[in-house]
């Protein structure tokens, strides 16, 4: 199974990583996309939290070289989302000392976003309980059809925030659990697994590997 470095994955994404899928090291970033992206749960609905990068818009950058762009205070407007969105989460308090480290610019400022995405997503693995299972390609592979894709194990561009270009997934289940502002809004599936960290506590990896089949 193959798919992208990820910002703050979804569910899908860590059901992927936790039964077997290798992460894509030798690709082109492309704009748009969970790369530098996540999606979570607010008072005002579904927000996207996107990590501004610094690379040449007409030339191909390779993934691991990408630049994170720090002119802007995104760790700190990241970290605000976050806060104001979980405070209320019934584990939020248990897991926000391990995550606010990596929303602090002074102490914590990786050049990369490769690096940036490897750190978060095996911080993520251990507070959901699993053993390292980061692993990496060696080469690059190209895409796999996309009537195809999901047999190949190919879900490069399945996992995508984009209606048009998302393609089922047979191996996946969006579950259902408590959210915090499930008293005024409707379940949000999928979001950034971080939402269900707080609101499941360790509760989640059941319910991530429930939400996975192969």
């Amino acid at each position: 199974m193959l798919v992208t470095t990820t910002y703050l994955g979804n569910i899908q994404y860590f059901g992927k990583l936790v039964s077997g899928a290798r992460i894509e090291a030798h690709e082109h970033f492309q704009k748009q996309t969970y790369r530098n992206r996540a999606e979570v749960m607010t008072a005002g609905g579904v927000r996207p939290l996107s990590v501004p990068v610094a690379w040449d818009h007409r030339a191909k950058m390779p993934i691991r070289e990408v630049r994170i762009d720090y002119s802007l205070p995104w760790q700190r407007e990241h970290w605000r989302t976050l806060r104001t969105a979980y405070a209320a989460a019934p584990f939020f308090d248990h897991y926000a000392d391990r995550l606010a480290p990596f929303f602090d610019g002074a102490t914590y400022r990786p050049e990369t976003l490769w690096q940036l995405n490897g750190d978060l997503t095996a911080l993520l693995l251990r507070l959901f309980g699993f053993s390292d299972v980061l692993h990496y390609t060696e080469a690059y592979r190209p895409p796999a059809p996309p009537d195809e894709a999901a047999a190949a194990g190919d879900f490069r561009e399945i996992i995508s925030h984009k209606p048009r270009l998302k393609r089922t997934d047979p191996t996946f289940t969006a579950p259902e659990y408590y959210q915090v502002f499930s008293d005024r809004l409707p379940f949000a599936p999928n979001l950034s697994a971080v939402d269900l960290l707080f609101c499941e506590g360790p509760q989640a990896a059941g319910t991530i590997r429930k939400s996975t089949i192969f």
